[in-house]
């Protein structure tokens, strides 16, 4: 199965987000490290609840199985103030672990 997930983490900054949806910076990834193939990690600024976090999507290959655990959030790593749950993932290729503060966006396939 292929599952999608949005994590979210804090901001790295208290930044005042701008009106609308447009929150990039003035400089661009290529222009600012010149270099064309350069891989990073996409987060994105959203708005949740009048507060200003990082979010991004991950995507998982080959899971046979995805879980909530039923253990108290106490007993959960993750945070209580951002969006989402502690999810684990199971995958015949790489056995399972568990993603902190994310949102199932999408399941496809059916495990094998």
């Amino acid at each position: 199965m292929f599952v999608h997930l949005h994590q979210y983490r804090e901001t790295d900054t208290n930044d005042v987000v701008r009106s609308g949806t447009d929150v990039d910076p003035e400089t661009d990834k290529d222009s600012y490290f010149d270099v064309d193939d350069l891989e990073l990690d996409e987060w994105e600024r959203v708005e949740r609840d009048d507060d200003v976090v990082l979010r991004r999507m991950i995507t998982y290959q080959n899971v046979t199985a995805v879980s909530a655990p039923q253990d108290s959030d106490d007993d959960l790593p993750g945070s209580t103030d951002l969006p989402g749950q502690t999810l684990q993932v199971r995958s015949a290729d790489e056995g399972s672990g568990y993603v902190e503060n994310v949102e199932l966006v999408e399941v496809q396939g059916s495990p094998r």
